[in-house]
């Protein structure tokens, strides 16, 4: 068989446009499926400075909350497989650097919670006004959707809220392990 020259090949439209309409299909499949992925969900209101998160392996439940300033407390229900444990942070960069941490159930006594358990009074702050993400504990969960986020609205809050510490910054550090 000889190869097709320039001038053999004609132009079929009714081929193209079937390409364009498979491409069209896909592209709106896709933008379909990256919508559905990153649906927060219904948006839960917390009114009395009280809400029970759901933790399974990597979602938190409900996933968009909000809040008027003050205080908050959360209770924590373990209905997965693995233990688990919260973080709340600043919302100014979703993968983690530099920002600020508000708070973590990791902090005091408290353990990570197993699998099946529940915990009132799992974490408790007071939170300014502003956008916070609540992620879950464990190396790599945030990255694998466990993650709620949190605005809370309003004038400044009656208790004193929390201060956010912001991981060191390598580059700002002494030389050589010295204090500065």
């Amino acid at each position: 068989m000889r190869p097709m020259s320039d001038q053999d090949r004609t132009v079929d439209p009714v081929h193209d446009l079937r390409w364009v309409l498979v491409g069209l299909v896909v592209a709106v499949v896709a933008v379909l499926l990256v919508q559905a992925g990153c649906n927060t969900g219904p948006e839960h209101r917390i009114e009395d400075g009280e809400v029970t998160l759901d933790l399974t392996e990597y979602s938190i439940t409900p996933r968009k909350l909000v809040m008027p300033a003050g205080r908050l407390v959360i209770d924590a229900k373990n209905t997965g497989k693995f233990v688990h444990s919260i973080n709340i942070v600043s919302d100014d960069d979703k993968r983690g650097n530099r920002r600020a941490k508000f708070a973590s159930s990791n902090d005091g006594p408290g353990d990570p919670l197993p699998p099946g358990d529940t915990k009132p009074s799992f974490l408790a702050l007071c939170l300014a006004p502003g956008d916070y993400r609540i992620i879950g504990g464990q190396a790599g969960e945030e990255d694998l959707g466990m993650v709620a986020d949190l605005h809370v609205t309003g004038p400044e809050p009656d208790c004193t809220p929390v201060p956010g510490r912001r991981r060191e910054d390598p580059a700002d550090a002494p030389p050589n392990g010295e204090e500065g």
